[in-house]
């Protein structure tokens, strides 16, 4: 602002100075064209050149501006759109919120082309075609929106896969994803809803592939993909383990990444594949290994359930155990008591199924008690537990057990004996 003013005072100097030169030294000047000739005093010529200049220029504006118009008008009328443009656009989401698919898709779509966003006005339309199922349309505006933006190739392939995927258009869906996967192969949100689309498709290999992708980018933290682990492994296991490759099970297992090594559910799901797979052996002593370095409720109810080679060092293992965990513990009684039945030490045996239970409410240990009950030859108990373990299956709500006392007869010996049996003669 400062350098205008200088200049301007310049140039106003410079005017003065000119005008009092040319007032100072007055004299004449002629102009000769041809035959004609024009004489004039020289101020007169300066002041009629200046005045020229000052035509000139206005002459020069004026043609500019009438130049300019049209270009003005484009611009005032792009600028009007573009306002509008961004009015429909808030317009278009809060429909879209509301539930008003049609009236979003048409504010939305019809201002694209106005909008300074018109990626978003697209991908919004998108939405808005996907919410009334017109998936033909969805795709169409989709198609739309990358035309707009192809920078957002990836952004757009999302929320397409994500709508597809919500549609259950899970084959259109695959092959998005798996198309973005090319483009962004550590995308997160992609690996996640691949591995989702996957698990709808019960594609356990190609899950398991996916596995330690969904580990180095830390996405199995969450309910919906701890569940896609858990029916990935499970069904790969139980794969291996109904035709007995317990081999092959192991192997695989050793692949895995350490993270889901590491994983109780999944420790636990292999466990009770080797035992579903027939290598007792195996499954034993992975859990013996494990529950000596850290207790697991899970684990120790398996390893009770399961065939030992020998039951003597199991019950041993599980009265080391007993050492180093609370004496309430409800799975570990539960452990001892399964392992006494085995063992066929049926009096443990049901004591440690009554503590269990009334410590922690079993839906197998009231079956598995009335069992021993039966075999024990005492009814009115094992009716009761039935009873008590069916209550618990319908309310969740465990109760008391209190068993009656067995009532066995004593022997005496100043009892009548009893006549003896005159051999069958044949008459």
């Amino acid at each position: 602002m400062i350098l205008y003013i200088i200049v301007l005072l310049f140039l106003i100097a410079a005017a003065l100075w000119l005008g009092q030169l040319v007032l100072s030294n007055p004299g004449a000047a002629t102009i000769t064209w041809g035959v004609w000739s024009l004489e004039m005093k020289t101020a007169t010529l300066v002041a009629a050149v200046v005045l020229m200049c000052v035509v000139f220029y206005l002459l020069v504006a004026l043609v500019r501006y009438v130049l300019g118009i049209r270009r003005n008008f484009s611009r005032y009328r792009a600028a009007r759109l573009g306002s509008k443009a961004n009015r429909a656009l808030t317009q278009g989401l809060i429909q879209l919120t509301e539930g008003h698919w049609d009236k979003a898709e048409k504010l939305l779509v019809d201002n694209a082309p106005f909008s300074d966003t018109p990626l978003l006005n697209y991908l919004a339309g998108a939405r808005a075609a996907h919410m009334r199922e017109a998936y033909e349309r969805r795709d169409e505006l989709l198609k739309q929106a990358i035309e707009s933006d192809s920078k957002a190739s990836v952004a757009v392939g999302v929320s397409q896969a994500d709508m597809q995927f919500g549609s259950g258009q899970l084959e259109q869906a695959y092959a998005t994803l798996a198309r973005l996967r090319e483009l962004s192969p550590k995308h997160p949100y992609v690996l996640k809803l691949l591995a989702k689309v996957l698990y709808r498709q019960e594609n356990w290999d190609a899950l398991l592939e996916l596995l330690p992708d969904l580990v180095k980018q830390n996405l199995l933290k969450n309910e919906d993909m701890h569940k896609v682990q858990g029916a990935t492994l499970k069904a790969m296991f139980q794969h291996y383990a109904k035709d007995g490759q317990t081999d092959k099970l192991q192997l695989m297992w050793k692949k895995l990444p350490a993270p889901v090594r590491e994983n109780p559910e999944a420790i636990l799901l292999y466990a009770e594949a080797l035992h579903d797979g027939g290598d007792d052996l195996a499954c034993a002593s992975l859990i013996s290994n494990l529950l000596n370095k850290r207790w697991d409720d899970g684990l120790a109810g398996l390893y009770g359930s399961i065939q030992h080679h020998s039951l003597g060092n199991a019950i041993q293992q599980a009265e080391k155990w007993q050492l180093s965990q609370p004496d309430n513990n409800p799975a570990l009684l539960l452990l001892l008591a399964r392992l006494y039945n085995q063992q066929k030490l049926w009096g443990m045996a049901k004591s440690y199924y009554e503590s269990s239970l009334n410590q922690a409410p079993n839906a197998e240990g009231y079956l598995e008690l009335a069992e021993l009950l039966e075999t024990m030859k005492e009814p009115e108990n094992a009716q009761r537990c039935y009873r008590l373990g069916l209550r618990y299956c319908i309310r969740s709500e465990g109760e008391k057990l209190s068993l009656t006392p067995t009532q066995r007869p004593q022997a005496n010996p100043q009892a009548t004996k009893l006549p003896e049996l005159t051999p069958y003669n044949g008459l």
